[in-house]
């Protein structure tokens, strides 16, 4: 079921919140072609040979990245052609990642997230909404707690008893401001709704005492929740 306001969460390892291709094939690529460019860098001695070939390398390197991201936003984009894109606003990340050390810097480095962005937004029929990314990860999206993470799969609000699906956590925070922001001033469908924002994200867990508990959650709760916290 397509849902009219999509949020898109640009993770390592894939954008979630919509099916698609992973963003770690683009990552593969420029990773691919960096190794490349590395023994070029060691074996060709003749520098207007080498500077010649690694040109002619990253030439191919943007065209690959262009095309894969192209396919990808292309694909987002017709399995959800009446959703209002809810988007990361990653301005400034690859400064504010700098205490995350090496490795995700150089992840930022090499994944392209605002080109991919625009491509979205130029795309869809619907005008993108951008949010702050800022705690989506680590706060809780109904009750603003502290989430922790006690499992690989789970993440878990010990102030109001709710397990999230980890991988979705993200996600559903990014839906949650996106509906914050889509009001007249955005063609948002007349048919979207907290409703209809995937069970998956939400689930409470099976609390003694606690009628219904165990059950999956619907994220209208939430929203209500949510609105009272605003």
């Amino acid at each position: 079921r397509t849902v009219d306001v999509t949020a898109v969460d640009t993770g390592k390892k894939e954008i979630t919140g919509v099916k698609t291709g992973k963003t770690g094939d683009i990552v593969k690529i420029q990773n691919d072609f960096s190794r490349r460019r590395q023994k070029i860098q060691k074996h060709v001695r003749n520098p207007k040979k080498r500077n010649k070939i690694l040109k002619k390398t990253k030439g191919r390197q943007r065209n690959r990245v262009k095309d894969a991201m192209h396919k990808m936003s292309t694909h987002m984009v017709d399995e959800h052609p009446d959703a209002t894109f809810v988007l990361e606003d990653l301005k400034g990340i690859r400064k504010n990642g700098g205490n995350k050390g090496k490795k995700f810097k150089t992840y930022l480095n090499r994944w392209p997230y605002s080109e991919f962005q625009k491509m979205v937004e130029y795309k869809s029929s619907k005008k993108t909404v951008y949010v702050n990314p800022r705690g989506t990860s680590s706060e809780c999206p109904v009750c603003d707690g502290k989430v922790k993470h006690p499992t690989w799969k789970i993440s878990r609000c010990d102030n109001c008893d709710r397990d999230y699906d980890r991988d979705r956590l993200a996600s559903l925070a990014i839906t949650l401001r996106g509906f914050d922001l889509c009001g007249d001033p955005f063609p948002v469908s007349a048919s979207a709704s907290w409703q209809l924002v995937k069970d998956e994200y939400l689930y409470m867990r099976n609390l003694s005492g606690i009628p219904g508990s165990g059950l999956t959650e619907t994220a209208y709760a939430a929203n209500e929740n949510h609105a009272n916290n605003t």
